[in-house]
């Protein structure tokens, strides 16, 4: 439960003084990101085809802008929360190494060394998945769309203050 409770306190002072805009919506938030940023930020849809092994959703931050790739096939409540955990990466300042099969894989023909950080969403058992997920939640729940996640009750939450958060929740 400790883990849990630092995790929410960590992604909180990362959201001080960031302003929810109201009323909410991505374009918004968006705008906002970028304006904090001093660079453009565009979304783009990915066709997903639902392979397990490639992401959706995916930030890849270049010399002039970000970019937000969401998968198209998603619901637009998917959609968003996607684009929005992808934020919570940028707000952070993740950065993952650049994996030049892996971008080129997802990307085609795009110059791997225009593109500084490459982040993607597949697995959400690292401090920085965490990290973006729950700053995603608590912008989820600052728009009154609603709570952060919880820490499970009973068996399941003694199992997550041993084990930390399964990968699916």
């Amino acid at each position: 439960m400790r883990q849990w409770r630092r995790l929410r306190r960590r992604s909180q002072d990362r959201l001080a003084g960031f302003e929810v805009p109201k009323p909410f919506s991505i374009e918004a938030l968006c705008a906002q990101v970028s304006a904090s940023r001093g660079r453009e930020l565009h979304l783009h849809p990915l066709q997903y085809t639902g392979a397990a092994d490639l992401p959706c959703g995916l930030w890849v931050s270049t010399a002039r802008a970000d970019h937000i790739f969401h998968a198209r096939g998603a619901s637009a409540l998917h959609q968003q929360n996607i684009i929005l955990h992808e934020i919570g990466h940028m707000l952070c300042d993740h950065t993952l190494a650049n994996d030049d099969n892996g971008l080129t894989a997802l990307l085609g023909d795009l110059d791997p060394n225009m593109v500084r950080s490459v982040l993607m969403r597949a697995r959400y058992s690292t401090p920085e998945e965490q990290e973006a997920e729950m700053v995603a939640a608590l912008i989820r729940e600052r728009a009154g769309w609603s709570v952060a996640p919880s820490r499970p009750d009973g068996a399941l939450g003694v199992l997550h203050d041993v084990f930390g958060p399964s990968e699916n929740g």
